[in-house]
């Protein structure tokens, strides 16, 4: 049946209005009831379903919307759609996407139940990255390396005010896995590896998102970023107590942070696909977390218990399974008819209860309802806004040296340029930028104008510098001039991948950017590596330990280049620190901050552990406190910046622990001291750690674990400061 859309006093008291959300979750579920009540079984069914955008489009491809587009919304009475990473109407413009989405919110109104539309979500993960002309951000792992999360809320909140411009109010962001082993190709999705400094940024996106009139998604609950072999949706074997106390936080931080949906884990955790798990998706997210809004499926993953899983013997089974288990909306791009049906199918024969539609079918509608979609509203206007200046101070942000043997910065003499990553707009941007598996892949043959490093650096030399770029391709040129350079900035990276596509077994770059390396470093002149990549690299022992300088430039985005080329003329400093531990070879993998001791009583080192970083100055710690809040410790410490430039300052805290029992870390981060310090400046930093981050989960090795905070003597450690306090 065909609703008519809701009463016009309804509509006129939140008319207008922008801001996420539009009404408390109580006020916007008494709403959904309203709709719930009156809806048959086939509208409750396509209430929790999602399709392909693609599916009103002609063709059902990049185009136009389809003249039968409100006949498929009849038929399919979807709660929601979305695109694929790169999908695109047509034209494929800001203008273009606003329109379409425009048209599809008004054919949702008048063909599906109560006037409610279809919610449209997409994959805005650093920017609109499937929009031509939008901005793109460094990627979260660079931003983990800053250290800053009132940096990620305004890019949050500026991605979100490009969302709705476009009529987009549900970003599948951010990533609250934990980058725990850096093979996995969404490594970079991810903020870092610890779960504190991690759930601080978590914190940040949502409250950026939101705020900015976006429903945010925490992803992928829980335990994806730890998958077997380090393999894309494999499975994760995982403790209760690691649960607890490495992959829960995060999460919890963004539930806290009033996050509005969250998204399933496609993987498996200790055997068990999360798609069909209840004690994941019922009693841990909604029991033990407390949340209450929406819970999504990964794409076409209840497919996958059959298919890919083998876990149950049809889709009718693995739907039931999946609902049960908590899934309230299935993402089903590939056949939402054939899901729809196999979950009337699971009602009737009894294996879903109607109350369970019901709940699901209602979330789904109160998550609309805090969006404002029960109400009239202003188009998008088409226009992104321009914000350069935003990601160059982003990019500029996120740098990390990790080497520099007095090449950096560069003052004088001749500069050569090269490597496969000095001019491509593809390595600088990484995945998910215009396709989902990055430019010049899929169906959109757009590249975005990025500021590359070769071209900033040729266009900012200082008196002085010389600057020639050439390509890697004529290689007896190349060297030819290498011979002559003072210095060599060679520019390296991963090609650009998403999800599996992109996972890296051996942390390696292609052998013959290595080969490139090899032969510029034989040519006995300084060689300076910017690297740009997702994750830690591997170098070669004999390259890697003749390097003049190396800088980690992760995944810097639009204006990557022109952060890159101050930096390494020293108009600006390097305030990257790395937020991952970057082991020294392939043994190491796994090797992180919060390891506890082993049983051999030694500890393998990282080539580069948590947190470090260079800069062209120093800082030295002194006057550390710690002192006992109703709300935690308060941590302070002088930091002084000691050397000849300023710089920004950025180190963490970290907390040693009474013995409780249990494997402990020896020293656990758990919070971070930053601030801009001119030469000579000191300043007094303090951070207040909650007492939750100083919990330990006791428990025997199959027994239940229990979180407290133990009583005994704790260290905190800023820097070259420690300090003890008793507790509680």
């Amino acid at each position: 049946m065909r609703w008519p859309l809701l009463g016009a006093a309804l509509l006129a008291a939140s008319a207008g209005a922008q801001a996420v959300p539009r009404l408390p979750q109580a006020g916007a579920e008494t709403r959904a009831r309203a709709v719930l009540q009156g809806m048959t079984l086939d509208e409750k069914i396509g209430q929790v379903s999602m399709a392909h955008f693609f599916r009103f489009l002609e063709g059902r491809k990049s185009g136009p919307i389809a003249p039968g587009a409100g006949d498929i919304f009849a038929q399919l009475l979807p709660g929601a759609t979305l695109n694929g990473g790169g999908d695109a109407p047509q034209p494929n413009t800001p203008r273009g996407w606003a329109d379409a989405l425009r048209g599809l919110e008004t054919l949702g109104r008048q063909h599906l139940p109560g006037g409610v539309p279809a919610v449209f979500g997409t994959d805005a993960v650093h920017g609109v990255n499937n929009v031509p002309g939008a901005t793109l951000y460094p990627h979260n792992l660079g931003l983990g390396a800053a250290f800053d999360p009132a940096l990620t809320r305004e890019l949050a909140r500026a991605t979100a005010a490009d969302m709705r411009a476009m009529n987009m109010d549900w970003n599948f962001s951010p990533v609250a896995d934990l980058g725990r082993d850096p093979r996995w190709g969404r490594f970079y999705e991810t903020f870092g590896e610890s779960p504190w400094l991690v759930a601080d940024q978590i914190t940040a996106a949502v409250t950026g998102l939101q705020s900015g009139g976006v429903a945010a998604t925490l992803k992928h609950f829980v335990g994806y970023g730890s998958p077997g072999l380090g393999r894309d949706r494999a499975n994760a074997e995982i403790s209760m107590r690691a649960l607890h106390e490495l992959y829960l936080p995060p999460f919890r931080a963004g539930i806290r942070a009033g996050a509005m949906s969250v998204m399933a884990n496609s993987g498996s955790v200790n055997g068990v696909p999360v798609h069909a798990s209840q004690n994941i998706l019922t009693d841990l997210l909604r029991g033990e977390l407390g949340f209450k809004g929406l819970l999504v499926s990964d794409w076409n993953d209840i497919d996958r218990l059959v298919g890919t899983f083998k876990t149950h013997a049809d889709l009718v089974t693995a739907t039931a399974a999946s609902v049960n288990a908590g899934i309230d909306l299935y993402m089903v791009p590939n056949d939402v008819e054939k899901y729809g049906a196999a979950l009337k199918e699971a009602v009737k024969t009894g294996l879903v209860s109607q109350e369970r539609l019901d709940e699901a079918a209602l979330r789904m509608l109160t998550f609309k309802a805090e969006l404002g979609l029960m109400d009239t509203r202003p188009a998008g206007s088409s226009v992104l806004a321009d914000h350069r200046a935003l990601a160059k101070r982003a990019a500029a942000a996120t740098p990390t040296l990790l080497e520099n043997d007095q090449a950096l910065p560069l003052k004088k003499g001749r500069v050569l340029v090269t490597g496969p990553a000095m001019d491509s707009a593809a390595t600088q941007l990484g995945g998910w930028s215009v396709n989902w598996q990055g430019v010049g892949k899929g169906n959109v043959g757009y590249v975005p104008k990025v500021s590359t490093i070769a071209t900033a650096l040729k266009a900012s030399a200082p008196a002085g510098v010389t600057v020639s770029a050439l390509p890697d391709g004529k290689r007896e040129a190349l060297l030819t001039a290498a011979a002559k350079a003072d210095t060599i900035v060679v520019a390296l990276g991963e090609a650009p991948a998403a999800e599996s596509q992109a996972d890296n077994p051996s942390l390696s770059l292609p052998a013959a950017q290595v080969q490139l390396l090899r032969d510029l470093m034989g040519t006995g002149k300084p060689v300076v590596l910017v690297l740009m990549a997702g994750r830690p690299i591997l170098l070669p022992e004999e390259l890697q330990n003749r390097l003049s300088a190396l800088v980690m430039a992760y995944l810097p985005g639009s204006e990557g280049g022109a952060a890159l080329a101050n930096a390494l003329y020293g108009r600006a400093g390097f305030p990257g620190r790395l937020p991952f531990t970057w082991p020294g070879n392939l043994g190491e993998v796994g090797l992180t901050a919060d390891r506890p001791p082993e049983g051999a009583g030694d500890a393998p080192l990282p080539l580069y552990p948590l947190g470090f970083g260079l800069d062209y100055t120093a800082f030295r710690t002194a006057d550390g406190r710690a002192e006992k809040m109703a709300d935690g410790v308060k941590v302070s410490v002088t930091v002084i910046n000691t050397g000849e430039k300023g710089g920004t300052g950025t180190l963490i805290v970290r907390a040693s622990l009474p013995p409780a029992g249990n494997l402990e870390a020896a020293k656990r981060p758990v919070g971070v001291v930053r601030a801009e310090l001119k030469r000579g400046e000191a300043r007094t930093l303090s951070v207040t750690i909650p007492l939750e981050r100083l919990e330990v989960f006791t428990g025997d090795a199959y027994g239940s674990v229990t979180g407290s905070v133990v009583p005994g003597q704790y260290a905190f450690e800023v820097g070259s400061e420690s300090v003890q306090l008793s507790l509680p």
